[in-house]
């Protein structure tokens, strides 16, 4: 049965318990996820309107781009949740490979560094997902219902927090990894997402806290 499957009560007694998965990268995607939904719950309540009626509709389709987005990345989102579970256990199978001989050991050691990359790419795309709805999260905010927009405060914490998740899982990783060019370049794709997510996820609490 998928993690997607069960009560959130049987989810979070999967996660407390002693197995190492799901642990954090799935919770990171949850996190998101969850941002995704607060989001969208702010446009649904903001459909019909009259404020939503005085759109033009220019402003009308920037918003109705941003809900449809983001109900898209909320369901690959979903599909991270089971995935980096998936992935971890990839990682774990990785390492129980024979290596008694040296050329058991050149193939183990391949493997391990596969599995890594396909590990490492789950969270990655957590961030990515998450850095693209919090951008839209701004549209959300301009033309959504202000009587909701503490909502959109906590989706923007939530999708933040699922990408400081999602660098953490990242960064044990790539830590194990002798591809330093890999390395290299994750690294920088990273501080990219996280210093312009961080900087969107200020001003949205800015928007908010100013509000209230």
């Amino acid at each position: 049965m998928r993690l997607l499957d069960l009560t959130v009560e049987e989810f979070l007694n999967e996660v407390d318990s002693k197995s190492p998965a799901p642990g954090g990268g799935s919770a990171s995607a949850l996190a998101s996820a969850l941002g995704c939904a607060l989001a969208r719950m702010v446009a649904h309540l903001t459909f019909g309107k009259k404020s939503y009626k005085e759109l033009s509709d220019e402003e009308i389709g920037i918003f109705g781009k941003a809900f449809n987005e983001i109900g898209y990345d909320r369901k690959k989102l979903e599909e991270l949740i089971d995935g980096d579970t998936e992935a971890y256990n990839l990682v774990m199978q990785a390492y129980k490979l024979p290596k008694e001989t040296e050329a058991e050991k050149s193939i183990r050691k391949l493997v391990i560094e596969n599995s890594l990359k396909i590990a490492i790419k789950t969270p990655l795309d957590i961030c990515k997902l998450s850095e693209k709805t919090l951008k839209n999260l701004k549209y959300i905010l301009k033309y959504g219902n202000k009587n909701a927009i503490t909502d959109l405060g906590v989706s923007a914490i939530l999708l933040y927090s699922g990408i400081e998740g999602g660098v953490l899982n990242i960064k044990i990783n790539l830590s194990a990894l002798s591809d330093s060019s890999y390395k290299e370049s994750i690294i920088k794709e990273l501080d990219g997402i996280v210093t312009s997510s961080e900087r969107v996820k200020k001003e949205i609490l800015e928007a908010v806290n100013k509000s209230l």
